[in-house]
């Protein structure tokens, strides 16, 4: 029995936790897969020459992507819930997701990097660990202040937005 035979198609509230969306908006995503590949298989008809067909249904396929983007499971725990090597695993999942990112018309990573309006800011300040209190002098370097305690107003995001609080870095 495959992996998306299990699911519980009678309680929508579970099966849109495991999943991720609902089983309406699963099957019409599988359908708009289904009919992408066959357009591709009509298109090049030799790129299929000498393989043979996948192991896993095509529901089992889209099931595998969405879980492993839901929940982030490792390849290799995934791969035993679907019977399959964590290797062969691996390449459903990046053949799935680039055919889901060209059927719903996705920005590629470069379109992403190239928008100059998007602006992210990232926390990078280091969190003070415990030190052990027994034989704390092996751990000790002798600074009175973590790294990095320095003044945060110098760092800027962008040319023209500084950190708020902070001060802008000046121009030569």
């Amino acid at each position: 029995m495959t992996p998306y035979a299990q699911l519980p198609t009678n309680n929508p509230e579970k099966f849109m936790r495991t999943v991720g969306l609902s089983k309406e908006d699963f099957q019409h995503l599988n359908d708009k897969l289904a009919a992408y590949i066959d357009t591709q298989k009509a298109l090049n008809p030799l790129t299929r020459r000498g393989r043979k067909d996948s192991k896993l249904a095509l529901e089992d396929r889209l099931l595998l992507t969405l879980y492993y983007l839901r929940h982030y499971p490792t390849l290799i725990n995934l791969a035993a819930v679907f019977g399959i090597s964590e290797s062969y695993c691996h390449k459903v999942y990046a053949r799935t997701a680039r055919m889901l990112a060209k059927i719903e018309k996705l920005p590629n990573r470069k379109a992403l990097l190239e928008d100059p309006a998007a602006t992210l800011a990232i926390d990078v300040s280091e969190q003070p660990i415990e030190r052990p209190v027994k034989n704390q002098k092996a751990y000790y370097s002798g600074k009175k202040t973590p790294h990095g305690q320095g003044s945060a107003g110098d760092l800027c995001i962008d040319a023209g937005n500084p950190l708020p609080g902070g001060r802008k870095r000046p121009t030569a």
